[in-house]
């Protein structure tokens, strides 16, 4: 028996159960035929596997995408199998989408194969990928600059779809085609180095094997490695949602605790911040590592308010001691009421520490002599302050219309709402941004944006106070 028979027989029986309806995606190429061959072998020794072909034509190589499509509707003819063939246009539909022609191809072509699979009424869709199809997705994932769960490439079996070949390498699989003579489509565009895919099958992983001849087995092993720390890691955040409080609110917003967020291991958080953006937006298109990042910098440096706009017109915002992902008009909503319930008006410790009760912001109040004084911190939530100009008494308020004072800088009083405007601090922002003011109410410090110029530390300064913005359950007595 053939080494590709006898794998793909292997894979077949783990992955297909008996009287199964398979959908087999067919592109004519050798890949595909090969797939075909062998389920059609298997389904006359009495498993009773039915089939059925699907083929989409992109009309992306002019005729030889048209000769593609005759040549597997024949295949269908002779072999008595329902054939699904349809023509699509991508280059023309793709002018309407940000994605690349290939990842605008692939999303057509799975729509496709998922409409066909309904009609038909069946159970698994077979694709033909394979061995060098999984080393070369690795090492692609790799050079992106892919986690974990990119490095685990194609999978052999996700929900519907199955790659029965997933072991089998491209020479094993060009040498089943010799051996039973089978024709197959020739794609020249395979060959053409203008497609990321292509340049690592031709010219990357050939350079790779000067150092290693089996670097494509090497990258399949590691791949199949890391695939199981993934499904472990994976099924360990079903556990962890309840211990960050995760829930899901109207319109798909989900949020999560963040002091209990920040308890996790930091591989944690990331993995329940996507899940929590999974939720919210229904899938992780364009939701790349660093968008995870930003939210997680948010939650553990950004004690403002502020918010982060991700793809697909999710917003992530920070709110009443919760990291809430939602629609960006639902977000604005959620914002907007609970802006307009802040009355917040707190006399602030000096010397000391006071919880606003906002947020789980506080802000920590310490006295300096000018002698002892050695550095200005440079972190947006901290400032400091001529104590002789801003008095022994401090408050912390929010904006109200009418607002004025002089940023640090300027000579002049100017308005909130204009400084606010100028700093193009978003409007749903504006009424959340904590101000600190003296017992009489002049404005010294928009926190974290600019302090009062007439209450900046200068030479002729003998005592310092410093205004440190803290989350509450990071402060240590």
């Amino acid at each position: 028996m053939h080494c590709v028979e006898y794998k793909f027989r292997k894979a077949v029986k783990d992955m297909v159960p008996l009287d199964s309806r398979v959908l087999l995606a067919i592109s004519g190429g050798p890949d595909s035929v090969v797939l075909l061959h062998l389920f059609k072998k298997i389904s006359l020794e009495n498993l009773n596997i039915k089939l059925a072909i699907a083929h989409l034509n992109h009309l992306s190589r002019g005729e030889d995408s048209n000769k593609d499509a005759v040549f597997v509707v024949e295949l269908g003819k002779k072999i008595k199998l329902d054939t699904f063939v349809e023509a699509i246009d991508v280059s023309l539909l793709k002018k309407n989408t940000n994605t690349s022609f290939q990842e605008s191809a692939r999303l057509i072509r799975y729509d496709f194969l998922r409409r066909s699979f309904r009609e038909w009424k069946g159970d698994l869709i077979a694709l033909g990928h394979n061995a060098d199809d999984q080393a070369e997705t690795v090492l692609i994932n790799l050079l992106r600059g892919s986690g974990l769960l990119g490095l685990t490439g194609i999978r052999a079996q996700r929900d519907i779809f199955i790659r029965p070949l997933h072991g089998c390498f491209r020479s094993e699989i060009d040498d089943y085609i010799s051996v039973h003579n089978l024709k197959f489509c020739s794609d020249k565009t395979n060959f053409e180095s203008k497609y990321l895919r292509n340049k690592v099958r031709l010219e990357l992983i050939p350079f790779l094997e000067l150092y290693n001849p089996k670097i494509k087995s090497a990258l399949t092993v590691a791949s199949a490695i890391l695939t199981d720390d993934e499904d472990y890691l994976a099924n360990q955040v079903e556990g962890k949602l309840i211990e960050v409080d995760f829930r899901c609110g109207e319109s798909n917003s989900t949020s999560l605790d963040i002091k209990l967020l920040i308890l996790q291991h930091p591989a944690m958080q990331k993995r329940l911040v996507r899940h929590a953006i999974f939720i919210a937006k229904g899938n992780l298109r364009s939701i790349s590592n660093r968008h995870v990042l930003e939210v997680l910098r948010l939650v553990k440096w950004n004690f403002g308010s502020k918010e982060i706009h991700l793809p697909g017109d999710l917003v992530a915002f920070f709110i009443g001691g919760k990291l809430t992902f939602s629609n960006n008009a639902y977000g604005k909503r959620i914002v907007r009421k609970i802006a307009s319930a802040v009355t917040l008006f707190t006399e602030i410790n000096v010397p000391g520490f006071t919880d606003i009760g906002f947020r789980g912001l506080g802000f920590n109040v310490s006295l300096l002599s000018n002698e002892n004084f050695r550095e200005f911190s440079s972190s947006p939530n901290i400032a400091y302050f001529d104590y002789h100009k801003t008095g022994p008494s401090l408050k912390v308020r929010f904006f109200r219309p009418g607002d004025r004072f002089i940023p640090l800088g300027m000579k002049g009083r100017k308005k909130i709402k204009s400084f606010f405007i100028d700093e193009k601090i978003a409007y749903n922002e504006r009424k959340l941004i904590p101000f600190i003011t003296t017992q009489s109410d002049s404005i010294i410090w928009i926190y974290e944006k600019r302090i009062g110029n007439n209450y900046r530390v200068t030479d002729k300064t003998s005592k310092i106070i410093r205004v440190e913005g803290i989350m509450k359950h990071t402060y240590k007595e």
